[in-house]
């Protein structure tokens, strides 16, 4: 029904792509898509919970999924980011999951649907860069080591692929070593597909090395930076919102207390290193 509705005014599967295509973080980027639900409700149709959202991106994929066969990236890469249009275009699949506009769930599934997201597993990655205020972040005698490292091994700040952990409920999966190490994998032989990318940058709470230290099982996550020509550093205390007291009431007592605190790790990998381990880890590739 939306699907008609769009094209009744106007719109085709590659404008409504144009359209996620613009979506981000910033409120003021969900306004065009915002403005057309509101002209369509105001027309009379009922359009309960995330019913537009789902027709937009429905609407919208007819024109992009076609390009998955071509992209860059590892085969696997192409399998998922198909469950992943798959997820966010039919509903009765995923009852209770809500994509409505402003949540971080559509902006996710924006970037998704226009191929600009893309998953290896519990992990997600986004082509990007490094953001330069980030190194006023990091301690100061950390500082020259980090720079050299950016300069001769990286060979700059971007292009980069910046992971990002995956929509619920990939991520349940981050605490399976295989799991992790195979999404991982899955980025280095994508990184090898694209030559420009100069390798991963990733900043999270379980960076941190006094985080490993405390929760032994995120070892995995930090395992390729740090034993196969990686570096990890730290920026700024980790803000309850980075994640760690997620469904996790102990962590988030402890906080409350001030009995936990957490830094952002920043973790960086060159893209020969990568693309050198995982040569040395076919059983990843699956």
């Amino acid at each position: 029904m939306i699907d008609a509705i769009l094209q009744r005014l106007g719109h085709s599967p590659a404008s409504c792509a144009r359209l996620l295509q613009d979506v981000g973080e910033a409120s003021q980027s969900h306004l065009p898509i915002r403005r057309l639900k509101a002209e369509i409700g105001a027309s009379g149709l009922e359009l309960p919970g995330d019913s537009f959202e789902r027709g937009l991106l429905e609407f919208a994929a007819r024109e992009t999924e076609p390009r998955i066969e071509r992209l860059p990236v590892h085969e696997r890469v192409k399998s998922l980011i198909r469950e992943e249009f798959r997820f966010y275009t039919r509903p009765d699949q995923h009852p209770g999951t809500s994509l409505e506009i402003g949540t971080y769930l559509f902006v996710v599934a924006c970037k998704t649907l226009s191929l600009r997201r893309f998953p290896s597993g519990p992990m997600d990655w986004e082509i990007s860069g490094f953001p330069r205020s980030w190194l006023t972040k990091i301690r100061k005698r950390d500082l020259p080591r980090v720079l050299i490292f950016f300069y001769r091994e990286l060979g700059g700040f971007a292009p980069i692929f910046f992971m990002h952990v995956a929509r619920t409920p990939r991520n349940r999966s981050l605490i399976i070593e295989r799991e992790v190490l195979s999404s991982y994998y899955r980025m280095a032989r994508s990184l090898e597909l694209q030559p420009a990318m100069k390798g991963i940058i990733a900043s999270a709470w379980f960076h941190d090395p006094a985080a490993v230290k405390l929760y032994p099982h995120l070892t995995p996550l930090n395992r390729p930076y740090l034993e196969a020509g990686g570096l990890i550093t730290t920026a700024g205390a980790a803000s309850p919102d980075s994640g760690f007291v997620h469904h996790n009431r102990e962590r988030g007592e402890q906080f409350a207390k001030g009995q936990l605190h957490f830094r952002l790790g920043i973790a960086m990998w060159p893209r020969q290193a990568a693309i050198e381990w995982a040569s040395r880890h076919p059983e990843l590739d699956r």
